[in-house]
């Protein structure tokens, strides 16, 4: 029988922004992936600037190379390159995109994770992207970039990722706690390229999801809404400082 196992990991180096895939990185501070969601946009009142605020992100491709120290964004056909010396520069840029004045922030010990109590990698398996990639004709790759989880599990039925709610498992050497099922948020329902909205994208997956609970799935998680995919992890601090590569096996 074969294992399930690490097939692909992501991280988001800017929140809301593209992801960069690699084939290993390293636990940092509270449980977090390394460099993931480490830059993050505030408004002049403080508050955070995402994708489920500002629909215009999703027309916004981004590369960010950490070792130069470089941000390249493309917009409307046109590419933009600044260093990480010229974050005002980057702040101008998404300021006149966006129409409001906005601050792009870093936070190398931990970042800004999209889970406040629950700061570990996201995790999925591929069988599950497929299966939601059914659900409503779009490609595989496509339901990938619409729930953006961090890791990517092979050899795994569709959900499998829901029996790991409240256990603690081994991806390769590191201890992780499985937290819970991901409630999700608007952003899934929109094309992550163009920011189209799939009409009743809600209403279907929660009926797609009822249908199809799997017999990995604690019934209790879904008291509240079927809307909910992937798994939130911790990281516990005895294992910060080791890594996480593609091909180790998933353990239970």
């Amino acid at each position: 029988m074969q294992k399930p196992y690490i097939f692909r990991i992501f991280i988001y180096p800017i929140k809301s922004l593209d992801p960069l895939e690699v084939e290993s990185v390293k636990i940092i501070e509270n449980g977090s992936l390394e460099h993931d969601r480490e830059f993050a946009f505030f408004d002049e009142e403080g508050k955070i600037v995402n994708a489920k605020k500002e629909k215009k992100f999703h027309l916004i491709r981004s590369f960010v190379d950490f070792e130069n120290e470089i941000f390249k964004f493309k917009y409307r056909n046109e590419v933009w390159q600044f260093s990480f010396g010229e974050i005002n520069k980057v702040n101008e840029f998404f300021s006149e995109i966006f129409g409001y004045k906005v601050f792009l922030k870093r936070n190398k010990e931990g970042g800004f994770p999209d889970d406040r109590k629950a700061h570990g990698p996201t995790i999925v398996s591929s069988a599950t992207l497929r299966t939601v990639a059914n659900w409503f004709d779009i490609s595989e790759d496509e339901a990938r970039k619409r729930f953006r989880a961090n890791i990517e599990i092979g050899n795994a039925p569709p959900f499998w990722e829901d029996s790991l709610v409240g256990k603690t498992f081994k991806i390769g050497n590191v201890v992780v706690e499985g937290a819970n099922v991901s409630k999700r948020c608007p952003v899934p329902t929109r094309n992550p390229e163009t920011g189209e909205v799939i009409k009743d994208f809600v209403k279907k997956f929660i009926e797609f999801r009822k249908n199809s609970l799997s017999e990995f799935s604690p019934r209790e998680v879904f008291k509240d809404t079927f809307y909910r995919l992937c798994l939130n992890t911790n990281i516990p601090a005895s294992e910060w400082g080791k890594e996480i590569r593609i091909g180790e096996e998933v353990k239970v």
